[in-house]
């Protein structure tokens, strides 16, 4: 829920930059060519639409992309966020060209200098708006119901329902399950993060799939957290009460 609410708000405020950009750019047009004769205002209205406020669905459909290409392929993340940033600059150049065509402002349907005037300023503010949706996208906690492991020295894909607790052993982390042990490089504390709440860290080693608790025993000082296939895991000190 708050990961969507955060997404609205940065809608939200996409769309309120990307007004003030038509406004204080609309103003300057103003003022610098107000002494020409064959100036319009209402051209400049006409381009800045196009050339920035048609933008506000490519922003949507931009953060879409990210968030799709951060769960597929995240070790790739950067890389093929910049690719797909310099194509979706493209792209929009030849749709806002396409438009204005339409419109009767150009007698192709690619002009130079249209070209010229899109990339020398509107390129510059929609790729600060990328860069600003990229950085939003990667720090977002993954919420994702899947997650990559390595059995031996195979990648695969598994479902966070089918772990019942993670251990951590160096730099690596243990995943247990029925299937069998899996294995990832990656520290606790993080993943402790991306995957609450539905998982719980009990202890500067374990992590605990909440769904796989089925009691809490005491055994003088110590507690311990009861799993469904009999495994019991001790609670840290630092980390009670654990409420599930």
């Amino acid at each position: 829920m708050r990961v969507i609410q955060s997404e609205k708000r940065f809608y939200f405020l996409s769309i309120i930059l990307l007004v003030v950009i038509f406004i204080i750019t609309l103003i300057q047009n103003m003022i610098r060519y107000s002494n020409h004769s064959s100036y319009s205002v209402w051209v400049s209205i006409v381009y800045l639409c196009v050339s920035v406020l048609l933008f506000i669905p490519f922003i949507i459909l931009t953060l879409r992309l990210q968030k799709e290409i951060k769960k597929r392929y995240a070790k790739w993340f950067w890389l093929l966020v910049s690719a797909a940033t310099i194509l979706s600059l493209i792209v929009f150049y030849l749709l806002s060209n396409v438009i204005l065509h339409a419109f009767g402002y150009f007698d192709s349907f690619i002009d130079s200098e249209y070209a010229r005037y899109y990339f020398g300023r509107e390129a510059l503010y929609h790729l600060l708006l990328i860069a600003a949706s990229a950085v939003y996208v990667y720090n977002i906690k993954n919420k994702t119901k899947i997650i990559q492991v390595y059995k031996g020295r195979k990648l695969m894909t598994i479902g966070l329902e089918l772990i019942e607790w993670i251990e951590a052993e160096g730099h690596y982390l243990n995943f247990y399950s029925e299937a069998g042990t899996f294995i990832k490089r990656d520290r606790i504390g993080v993943l402790a993060e991306q995957l609450h709440p539905d998982f719980v860290r009990i202890h500067r080693k374990y992590i605990v799939n909440k769904s796989q608790i089925i009691a809490k025993e005491k055994d003088k000082r110590d507690e311990y957290i009861v799993l469904s296939s009999g495994k019991k895991l001790k609670i840290g000190q630092s980390f009670k009460p654990i409420s599930w």
